[in-house]
């Protein structure tokens, strides 16, 4: 009598288990995978956003270099430019003084 109680018990502990395990296939499973989908979406947003972020400055920096190259282009022309204008003040002065001489008694 003592081992069929205990053949009993046995088959019930089982059979709790057996439940206990469908029942987690079953209902909490799709829960887990659900929960794990949601933390690789989230991760995978997170990347991108990352590198979205990365490729932004990046594109910020090469645009700031850009500007800072046209920049100097620009103040180098003129520069140039205003050279080139005194020393075409200067010829136009100097051919001045030459074919008018009352300008060079002055």
């Amino acid at each position: 009598m003592p081992v069929a109680i205990a053949l009993i018990a046995g088959v019930l502990v089982l059979a709790i288990a057996l439940i206990g395990l469908v029942w987690a296939i079953i209902f909490l499973l799709p829960f887990y995978a659900y929960v794990a989908l949601a933390v690789y979406l989230v991760r995978r947003s997170n990347r991108a956003q990352a590198d979205l972020s990365a490729s932004v400055e990046r594109e910020a920096a090469r645009q700031r270099r850009f500007n800072e190259q046209e920049m100097r282009a620009w103040n180098s022309s003129i520069e140039h430019d205003s050279r080139a204008a005194s020393g075409r003040k200067k010829v136009v002065r100097r051919f001045d003084n030459e074919r008018d001489p009352a300008a060079r008694n002055r």
